[in-house]
């Protein structure tokens, strides 16, 4: 390769690279103006202005501004699938993907509520699906790893799913006591991961029997 070759492929590397990280900046002014505005309130000339770069800047990225609504949703799924498979540790693993949803839950809700918008595009729906049961079958070899005697892996997911949607469903709850403290209720929440991971594989029952 000539050296002017490597010039050039240095540079389209270089290119690609702030395509990429300009993308990702899209969606995070996107998410952060739905999350605190409500999705209808934020058009793509609402977005454009606060990440200070032109309309049209943003169309080379997206089609359309539902494209922007689908891509902050499979970003959501991959960021979640990625922090299973980065810890050994799979409690910890299963911890770090409860946590990174209740610690967010205005980045949470937005993402229920996106899918619920897509719900009338069937190919977007097949987008998010793909990529949530990626996730879950991610979920579904942690938990299988550790004890193939308790429960059906998947069950367990959608049981670790469940409740991270209800203690979102706890916090926005109008029937709070004045006390209600969510740092609480997510202590709470993860302290029923070890159970649900079952670290201990279940020992074997001795059929015979013991006479004395």
């Amino acid at each position: 390769m000539s050296l002017s070759e490597d010039v050039r492929v240095e540079r389209e590397k270089r290119k690609h690279a702030a395509f990429a990280r300009r993308e990702q900046d899209i969606l995070n002014v996107a998410e952060s103006l739905m999350a605190a505005q409500g999705v209808r309130m934020v058009s793509v000339d609402v977005i454009a202005a606060r990440a200070g770069i032109g309309k049209g800047t943003i169309y080379k990225h997206f089609d359309s501004k539902r494209e922007v609504l689908l891509a902050i949703v499979v970003r959501h799924y991959r960021t979640l699938t990625e922090l299973l498979t980065r810890m050994a540790d799979p409690v910890q693993a299963v911890v770090d993907w409860m946590e990174a949803q209740l610690h967010a839950p205005s980045r949470t809700r937005l993402v229920y509520e996106l899918s619920a918008l897509l719900a009338t595009d069937a190919q977007a729906v097949e987008h998010i699906r793909e990529e949530r049961d990626r996730m879950r079958r991610r979920m579904s070899q942690i938990l299988s790893s550790q004890n193939q005697a308790v429960s059906d892996p998947l069950d367990r997911t959608m049981w670790l799913e469940s409740m991270v949607r209800g203690g979102i469903e706890e916090m926005d709850s109008p029937l709070h006591r004045a006390d209600f403290d969510a740092e609480r209720l997510i202590e709470s929440l993860l302290r029923a991961v070890p159970v649900l991971v079952e670290t201990t594989r279940a020992k074997k029952q001795d059929s015979r029997l013991t006479y004395l």
